[in-house]
């Protein structure tokens, strides 16, 4: 396993009240929620991870389920965030653990190209994600996985999280089709992103970050992993 060297990693204390939350966006169907100095753990993905088939087989399924909490289609985006607001908190967050379980597990199959595999092309992405820690994020533990990424961290004053990661996938997207001396997506458009909500889940967070290799059994040279001092 190729460690980077530890370097200092301030997280701050996390005290997230869910009712002063803010729904900023909603893609593709994935609730994007936001709140000022919140730590996130995201994912990202290769373009090509996920065989179509099983893509389609949960936008059926996810359109079946916001059906029948009252979010059909052709709803404006106010009715459609009161409908899904009106919608109790454990049953979002288990709806949204499922969802996120179950692409967690197809991701480590490793499916599509898996172009992160190759060390050269890894290291690229790792040295983006770290590129601003310090001036606007604060960069926690990762793991560039063949054909996605896991990452913990926190946005600083004034960069919001989406710009942040259309930065970290566009530049790391034009250096790694430089390489291969191509164009087109590189990434999955859309992210999933969560709010870590206390230091309990920043802990499992970090667990399952640095387990995620093992679990889908790959060799050493296969995955970078970094982690932040707290």
């Amino acid at each position: 396993m190729r460690v980077d060297p530890i370097r200092k990693w301030e997280l701050h204390p996390i005290h997230v009240d869910t009712r002063a939350m803010t729904l900023e966006s909603y893609e593709r169907c994935l609730p994007h929620w936001r709140r000022d100095g919140s730590t996130y753990f995201v994912t990202f993905r290769l373009a090509d991870s996920i065989p179509r088939a099983i893509l389609e087989n949960w936008r059926h399924e996810r359109r079946t389920w916001l059906a029948a909490h009252g979010l059909a289609a052709g709803l404006s985006p106010d009715e459609w965030r009161k409908h899904y607001e009106a919608i109790p908190e454990a049953v979002r967050r288990e709806f949204g653990r499922q969802e996120a379980g179950r692409c967690f597990q197809e991701l480590d199959k490793c499916h599509g190209e898996c172009v992160l595999r190759n060390p050269e092309m890894s290291r690229i992405v790792a040295d983006t994600l770290r590129f601003h820690d310090g001036t606007r994020l604060r960069c926690g533990d990762f793991v560039v996985m063949p054909n996605h990424v896991h990452w913990l961290l926190t946005p600083l004053a004034d960069n919001a999280l989406e710009r942040i990661l259309q930065s970290v996938k566009r530049f790391s997207a034009n250096q790694i089709n430089r390489r291969f001396h191509r164009q087109g997506s590189l990434w999955r458009k859309e992210s999933y992103d969560h709010i870590v909500r206390d230091d309990k889940e920043l802990e499992r967070t970090r667990a399952y970050i640095v387990n995620n290799p093992a679990g889908a059994r790959l060799k050493p040279n296969e995955f970078i992993y970094y982690r932040a001092e707290t």
